[in-house]
C-alpha cells in the first residue's frame, strides 16, 4: 500500500499544472522557475517559458450604428453599419440575415459588406417598425446572432388631393356667400391645412 501511495504522489508532483485560466488576449506567455530535488536534498533549477496558444473565439456581440430610417427613402438606402465584438484582435467578419427569433422582416432588407440596407421603400403609415436577425461570422466560422428593431421615422407627406363639397352656386347671392367646404387628403393623420387661391391652369 505504501509503494502505491508513493507512486501516486510522484505522479501528482511531477506535473506542472495551470494555476489560472489562461487567456492569450490578456497574457500570451508565462515564465516559471522549477527546482528538482533528489532524495538526498541536492537540487537543480531551471526557468521555462510557457506559451499560451491563441485559439479562435466566438464573437460575443454585433452592433448596428443606427436603428431608425426615414420613410419614403429609396431602395438600398443604408440603415446603419454593422460591427462585431470579438476577443480576437484583427478578426474579420461577414454578415448575413438569418431566420430565427426576430427575423420577421428579413425580406425587407439586404446586407452589402457591413451595411444593412433597405430592399423596400418604407411607408410609416403602412408599417412603422421592422425586425431583422443578423449573424456575424468570423474568419474561423464561429458566429453570433442578434435581432434588431428598425424604426421608421414619420416625415411630413404632401397632401395628395383637395376636394370641394359643392361646385355650383345660385346667381345673385350676396358677396361672401359660401360656395362649398374645402377638405384635403393627406397620408399624415391629424394634419391641419390652410387654403389659398393661386395662379395657374
Amino acid at each position: 500500500h505504501l509503494s502505491i501511495r508513493r507512486q501516486r504522489q510522484m505522479c501528482i508532483r511531477d506535473r506542472l499544472r495551470a494555476g489560472v485560466a489562461f487567456n492569450f488576449e490578456t497574457k500570451s506567455s508565462y515564465s516559471v522557475r522549477v527546482r528538482t530535488t533528489d532524495a538526498l536534498g541536492l537540487s537543480f533549477e531551471k526557468a521555462f517559458t510557457i506559451t499560451v496558444n491563441d485559439l479562435n473565439e466566438t464573437p460575443t456581440d454585433v452592433a448596428l450604428s443606427a436603428t431608425a430610417v426615414n420613410e419614403n427613402v429609396a431602395i438600398n438606402t443604408v440603415v446603419g453599419t454593422l460591427t462585431s465584438t470579438d476577443a480576437d484582435a484583427g478578426s474579420t467578419f461577414t454578415y448575413t440575415l438569418v431566420s430565427g427569433t426576430g427575423s420577421t422582416d428579413n425580406g425587407a432588407f439586404n446586407i452589402s459588406g457591413n451595411s444593412l440596407r433597405l430592399s423596400v421603400s418604407p411607408d410609416f403609415e403602412t408599417k412603422s417598425s421592422y425586425t431583422v436577425r443578423v449573424r456575424t461570422t468570423d474568419a474561423g466560422g464561429l458566429f453570433f446572432e442578434k435581432s434588431f428593431t428598425i424604426t421608421i421615422t414619420d416625415i411630413n407627406d404632401a397632401p395628395t388631393d383637395v376636394a370641394l363639397s359643392a361646385t355650383a352656386v345660385n346667381e345673385n347671392v350676396a358677396i361672401n356667400t359660401v360656395v362649398g367646404a374645402l377638405s384635403s387628403t393627406d397620408a399624415d393623420a391629424g394634419s391641419t391645412f390652410t387654403y389659398t387661391l393661386v395662379s395657374g391652369t
